[in-house]
């Protein structure tokens, strides 16, 4: 089987080397890189011909920035048999797309892969309460929790028929910076695609909390905050979900109070006001144009 590996990119120049790097580490060398550049400068020309001595590498210039965007255009240009779209900054580690390879092979009834996405260097989820030790087919409450862009690989007749909402993800130009994922997931899975999620499978990702500083993360998780609670206003979920999911947040910024973390309590409140805010914005859009996505209570 080949991959087509989906590579959006914008002002990262080392983070996209270390991608590279992990992808010649791979014992399974059937993989084409698609590179959607969206920086307005030439800073990655070198770092693409270095790299295309080793494995081949289209590389697509695009200045209307916009991940979800990237990721069709992308879509339009895959040639393997399985479809991934890694994050700049993230790796895979050796054996990633044999261990993929293996999976379709083994299980032609399934159209989808989630892997499980660990920190750089610890052996620990990269996003808290994201990622469990539970291998199992994945269902709309799942995709939701658990489906990281990074981890995902799907057969690529899915690119042909679905496609990513540019009006959500990094650099849609929206107050929607997150859940991108989330909603191509439930498109595959109202569409009648089946996925599964593999614990034992690992994709790995900086930690946020590592990398950034306490406002930047303010800041982050309230606009992933917001991103996820217009996720929930405009999907159809079971009622009960909904509810825990709104006030995630702020039980756990009381339990982080407890404990005496104020900076992850405040993290957590950071996020919860932002869920709030994107639901009631969620709430607007007209019903007509909502998810309908069907949920069994």
């Amino acid at each position: 089987m080949k991959f087509s590996l989906v590579v959006p990119t914008l002002n990262r120049v080392n983070e996209l080397e270390r991608l590279f790097q992990s992808f010649l580490a791979q014992d399974y060398g059937d993989f084409q890189v698609i590179v959607v550049d969206q920086n307005l400068d030439g800073r990655l020309d070198r770092l693409i011909a270095s790299y295309q001595a080793y494995f081949p590498i289209l590389h697509l210039r695009e200045s209307k920035r916009g991940q979800s965007r990237a990721r069709n255009i992308g879509f339009k240009h895959v040639q393997g048999d399985i479809v991934a779209f890694p994050d700049d900054d993230c790796l895979y580690p050796e054996g990633v797309l044999r261990s993929a390879s293996l999976f379709f092979q083994e299980n032609p009834s399934l159209d989808g892969l989630i892997a499980r996405v660990y920190d750089l260097d610890e052996e620990k989820n990269a996003f808290p309460g994201v990622g469990n030790d539970q291998s199992r087919e994945v269902d709309y409450a799942k995709a939701y929790k658990d489906g990281i862009s990074c981890g995902i690989f799907f057969r690529a007749p899915i690119a042909e028929k679905i496609r990513f909402d540019e009006t959500l993800g990094p650099g849609a130009g929206t107050p929607w910076a997150c859940s991108d994922e989330a909603d191509f997931l439930h498109q595959c899975l109202d569409a009648g695609y089946r996925f599964y999620y593999d614990a034992t499978l690992i994709v790995r990702h900086p930690n946020p909390l590592k990398e950034n500083g306490f406002l930047k993360q303010i800041r982050r998780e309230y606009a992933y905050g917001v991103g996820n609670g217009y996720f929930l206003a405009t999907h159809y979920l079971p009622q009960a979900f909904l509810k825990s999911e709104r006030s995630a947040s702020y039980k756990q910024a009381s339990r982080e109070i407890f404990k005496g973390n104020l900076r992850r309590a405040s993290y957590a409140l950071a996020k919860g006001m932002g869920v709030s805010r994107g639901y009631r914005a969620g709430l607007k859009r007209p019903e007509e144009i909502q998810k309908t996505v069907a949920y069994a209570e």
